[in-house]
């Protein structure tokens, strides 16, 4: 009896040597992620960029920020950042990410737990989505986008930094 992981690897082959032969490349890549959900589309976030999870709690309006634990952490709704519409719920929760020492909140309707998935690269049509790393197919049938952290956290820090040295609506008024 073949141990699976010999049989796996020799599919692996099989299937690159198949697609060489055909002129194309294979991308695909199995990773952990984190599976949520915000409105009705599903997003899937790296798990290994996962801190924690949070419910979302009171914040000011006029600033994405929140107290983590004496932290001030920026954060983004995806539901803005990509124009999902659809009625917000009552309770949200905040995903905490980190990349490079840099830590953002992404803010998602729906917590769905861990998940193993396959990745699937966007197409040439998709790749200048920002903050999307690629899409998997869910156990449904249901494609879920899986988020790109390194970019999504430098967007966070970036609009932040913006509106923190933006000055003050009746400072650019007075300008007029």
């Amino acid at each position: 009896m073949v141990p699976i992981g010999e049989t796996f690897n020799r599919f692996q082959r099989v299937v690159r040597d198949n697609a060489r032969e055909l002129g194309k490349t294979i991308d695909l890549a199995i990773i952990d992620g984190f599976l949520t959900g915000v409105g009705p589309a599903s997003y899937v976030v790296p798990l290994d960029s996962v801190v924690e999870c949070i419910e979302l709690g009171e914040v000011s309006a006029s600033r994405n920020y929140l107290n983590l634990c004496g932290e001030v952490l920026p954060f983004v709704r995806l539901r803005e950042l990509f124009g999902i519409g659809g009625e917000i719920p009552d309770r949200q929760n905040v995903v905490i990410v980190q990349y490079a020492g840099e830590k953002a909140g992404l803010v998602v309707d729906t917590l769905l737990g861990e998940f193993q998935t396959v990745i699937k690269p966007l197409g040439v049509l998709f790749k200048h989505l920002r903050g999307i790393g690629g899409s998997t197919i869910l156990g449904t049938g249901e494609v879920a986008l899986i988020l790109d952290v390194p970019a999504l956290v430098g967007l966070v820090t970036r609009l932040e930094d913006r509106r923190l040295t933006a000055p003050p609506a009746a400072e650019r008024l007075a300008a007029y």
